[in-house]
């Protein structure tokens, strides 16, 4: 009976080992790529800072949409300035993030992830309210 349960306590304290070691932790620092368009086509240079827990998500050119008289969102605008700041969730963030002066009803979304062993993030990023657009980030440790 001693055995098989100290057998058991091995089998237990070693699947919670490989789950910790499975899960590596994010390298804080700079993150820098681009941004890229649905049709794949690259957008603009983007940058993601970790510090800590926190993360902020810059863009300089971020493509939008906005409504039309059809209704529909096909009426090109001038690029906006993206950012997003968000909290680390294991190697994960997502979220939306309303900028202190953004009463509007407008706010940015992201959900991307971390890769550590490639020091590397992507994700999803956009831009929702009057106005619409939705890109995919792609960024390295600098």
């Amino acid at each position: 009976m001693k055995r098989s349960v100290l057998a058991g306590v091995i089998a237990l304290i070693g699947a919670a080992t490989l789950t910790a070691a499975g899960v590596a932790a994010v390298a804080p620092g700079t993150y820098k790529g681009s941004l890229y368009l649905a049709s794949g086509a690259k957008s603009s240079p983007a940058t993601v800072t970790v510090v800590g827990k926190k993360v902020t998500i810059k863009s300089t050119k971020f493509a939008i949409k906005c409504q039309g008289p059809s209704g529909k969102y096909d009426m090109p605008s001038s690029p906006i300035k993206y950012q997003f700041k968000g909290t680390l969730k294991g190697n994960s963030v997502s979220g939306r993030y309303i900028p202190p002066l953004g009463g509007t009803g407008e706010y940015f979304t992201a959900k991307g992830t971390f890769w550590p062993a490639k020091k590397s993030f992507t994700g999803t990023l956009s831009f929702v309210g009057r106005c619409k657009g939705t890109s995919t980030i792609k960024a390295k440790k600098a």
